[in-house]
């Protein structure tokens, strides 16, 4: 445990020496307390609230991994998975009539984001990679089935967006690759701001 938070503190610290990084943490800052505010406007309970915010700072790491080296690291979406199960319990202990219902919304989430992406992988023959259908499988886990769709939609919005610019700029071409984490940040934070 000690060696995992010396790494991640050094982890930091080295990322912290970029110019970009420092700018997309102070902007995912201010979207944090924004969406907390809105969270205790909207009166959502301590877990929603608590919830929206872990998932939205984990986006936040996964998204600047992604940029980084293309890839989504397995151990933080174990970590997302790890306290999503305590959080249900939670949930299911401070409302034990809604128990069942939050459990099955946030499974069907589950399914339906990572089953989308998914066949989206065997469509586009590992175009989408294995670690997008792992993170919308967490992410609809956290969003629950009311909310995952809306996510997605956003997601693939902000990244079709940006790939047509870039490809009118010619900073891209066509068949490049981009991760797609920091698009799904975007996406699931909007989804989060109008009140999904």
């Amino acid at each position: 445990m000690k060696q995992d938070l010396k790494q991640g503190i050094s982890w930091f610290c080295k990322q912290w020496t970029d110019r970009k990084f420092r700018i997309f943490l102070i902007v995912a800052l201010t979207a944090g307390i924004g969406l907390t505010a809105e969270c205790f406007v909207f009166s959502y309970s301590i877990w929603k609230t608590g919830r929206y915010m872990i998932l939205a700072a984990a986006l936040f790491f996964i998204a600047w991994i992604d940029h980084q080296s293309k890839r989504i690291p397995n151990r933080i979406l174990k970590i997302l998975l790890a306290v999503r199960t305590i959080l249900l319990a939670a949930e299911w202990l401070t409302y034990p009539k809604l128990g069942l219902a939050v459990l099955l919304s946030a499974l069907l989430g589950a399914a339906i984001g990572g089953g989308m992406f998914l066949i989206a992988h065997f469509i586009s023959k590992g175009g989408v990679g294995m670690g997008d259908v792992k993170l919308f499988m967490v992410i609809g886990l956290y969003m629950g089935s009311g909310s995952i769709m809306t996510a997605v939609f956003l997601s693939v919005m902000a990244s079709a967006l940006y790939s047509i610019v870039m490809l009118l700029l010619k900073k891209i071409k066509l068949k490049e690759e981009i991760p797609f984490a920091p698009f799904i940040f975007i996406g699931t934070v909007l989804t989060m701001a109008l009140g999904m």
